[in-house]
């Protein structure tokens, strides 16, 4: 079978089909919310559309609490076999080059939010599954296509789909990188409460603001001085961002200054990726302002030390590697105080506990912050010799040419939820990584490269 000439065959009708569920803005909306749409009307319609074309194309499928849903091949009493994906996406950001939510093809590439995180290659595994039904494979396992809606935030999706469904033992998730991905860290929260500000000084932070999502390296971040701003401060200011090679600006009111520094937004388990704008701001205005003291936490302590050796929790193992801190969000009014999230990626071998919780308190005293860690995922770990690790990495090897080989990222996906689960793409080793990046795209070669590489792999696997 020629897996890549099959899929090639339908290519206007599976980059037509993908860019219908593309142009739906699927960011989680708190303030949209419903008891019929938990998370906004957008994740909900995106889960709706693709449960369309399942229904159409024969497939049985269900919703739950319209959170999750559902899409199955095979008998039900069969050995259940999954396929985890969501078709929610993190907030655009700014600065793209075209409209996030408008599918624009350049240069070879398909540009969109979600094209790679993952609605793309979510629908390339329906659209492979879909394929073999049509070409007459029969399912000697009942495959399950799991389609969560809340997978950038908080779960809600999936810890809904697990109180009132089993999920499978084996299975693969579409949300990653290829050649495989048989290990991830485990995810932390640590949270730095921020007091009000009560000291007296003429010249005070009233308010600081950054980030979108905890997972993401804040972009843009925004500060205001109250007070009698000096000159050299906005000289220096504008010398630090030639410096520090960052763009920024800043706008003077009558008795106060707005400083806005602009960073390159990364995945928040690969912060090194990308320039944290709200850490580079605190670390100028650390200077200048005497208090508040988590100014300086945020300026030095906090600001590129993506392995958090100054916080005292560094940690390596040989198979998973070093933890990674990322601060993604920051807000802080003067009046009514605020809190900085970090979040933890973390290998083998740490415990994030109250007996951590105390040892950070006494460690960061000095500057005046409540501490809380909350701990969400464990570090899940599929050994490479597991026959499914075996089977991927054979078929990513035989149909790419391509070194196969067992990998490890700080990134949570819904493979740690499977005993047996491994994240399978679809990113390609030689390829740009814009996941939770402004112009987010896909080689069109890889969408289709991709999608064959699904089809092999569920018609061993499954049929």
């Amino acid at each position: 079978m020629n897996w890549l000439e099959e899929v090639t065959k339908r290519k206007e009708q599976l980059l037509s089909e993908l860019e219908t569920l593309l142009v739906i803005p699927s960011v989680r909306e708190d303030d949209k919310a419903t008891s019929d749409c938990p998370v906004g009307p957008g994740p909900k319609q995106a889960l709706e559309h693709i449960l369309s074309l399942a229904d159409e194309a024969g497939f049985k499928t269900k919703m739950i609490d319209s959170l999750v849903g559902r899409i199955d091949w095979g008998e039900p009493g069969l050995e259940p076999f999954g396929i985890l994906g969501h078709v929610d996406v993190v907030p655009t950001g700014e600065g793209w080059t075209s409209p996030p939510f408008t599918p624009t093809y350049q240069d070879g590439k398909l540009y969109a939010r979600g094209v790679l995180d993952d609605k793309g290659p979510l629908f390339c595994t329906f659209f492979a599954t879909r394929m073999l039904k049509e070409m007459g494979f029969v399912p000697k396992k009942h495959l399950q296509i799991i389609i969560g809606t809340d997978e950038e935030s908080d779960w809600k999706c999936i810890d809904t789909y697990c109180q009132k469904e089993t999920l499978p033992t084996y299975g693969f998730v579409p949300d990653a990188y290829f050649p495989i991905v048989n290990g991830e860290k485990g995810v932390a929260s640590l949270v730095f409460h921020l007091p009000v500000q009560t000291e007296k000084e003429e010249l005070k932070l009233t308010c600081f603001e950054a980030g979108l999502r905890e997972n993401m390296v804040p972009e843009q971040a925004v500060a205001t001085l109250t007070g009698p701003v000096p000159e050299a401060c906005i000289s220096a200011f504008e010398s630090y961002l030639t410096e520090k090679e960052l763009d920024g600006l800043w706008t003077k009111e009558e008795n106060s200054v707005t400083f806005i520094v602009k960073g390159v937004s990364a995945h928040g388990s690969t912060p090194q990726k990308g320039k944290n704008a709200a850490t580079f701001l605190a670390c100028f205005l650390a200077s200048w302002v005497e208090s508040p003291g988590w100014l300086e936490l945020l300026g030095t302590v906090l600001h590129e030390d993506h392995n958090a050796e100054k916080l005292g929790l560094f940690h390596q193992d040989e198979k998973m590697g070093t933890l990674m801190i990322n601060v993604g969000l920051v807000s802080f009014n003067a009046l009514s105080g605020g809190f900085i999230r970090a979040n933890i990626r973390y290998p083998k071998g740490v415990e994030l506990s109250l007996k951590t919780q105390k040892f950070l308190k006494k460690e960061l005293a000095s500057y005046g912050v409540g501490i809380e860690i909350i701990n969400s995922k464990a570090p899940h770990y599929v050994a490479a010799e597991e026959p499914i690790v075996q089977t991927l990495l054979n078929i990513y090897h035989t149909q790419t040419g391509f070194p196969a080989h067992e990998q490890v990222i700080g990134g949570a996906t819904y493979a740690r939820l499977l005993e047996k689960g491994v994240a399978f793409g679809a990113l390609f080793p030689d390829a740009q990584d814009t996941m939770h990046q402004v112009d987010e795209h896909m080689r069109v070669e890889d969408i289709i490269r991709a999608t064959s590489i699904y089809a092999q792999s569920i018609a061993e696997l499954v049929c």
